[in-house]
């Protein structure tokens, strides 16, 4: 005679509160140590996307004003270009 298994665990699980409150306990546990992970980790990206952005805002700075520079040099018409092996008047 062959036995599932599966039927006489069914019929013979009872329902035990005390096991399943504390199954559902650490289940309760588990998630709240992932939410506080998953906070942390949440935080540290905002703290280092808040970082970039100042970096980012002082390079862009930079830029606009090397940029800047370089159309005033040009429109003061000192971008000559040196061909072979002239030297720069600066010598």
């Amino acid at each position: 005679m062959r036995v599932d298994l599966r039927r006489d665990r069914a019929r013979k699980k009872t329902l035990d509160p005390r096991g399943e409150i504390a199954h559902m306990a650490g289940m309760t546990q588990a998630l709240e140590e992932q939410i506080a992970h998953l906070t942390r980790t949440v935080e540290d990206l905002s703290n280092v996307v808040a970082k970039q952005d100042v970096e980012l805002r002082r390079l862009t700075g930079i830029f606009d004003l090397l940029a800047q520079h370089a159309r005033d040099r040009e429109a003061d018409g000192g971008g000559g270009v040196i061909l072979g092996d002239e030297r720069p008047p600066h010598y």
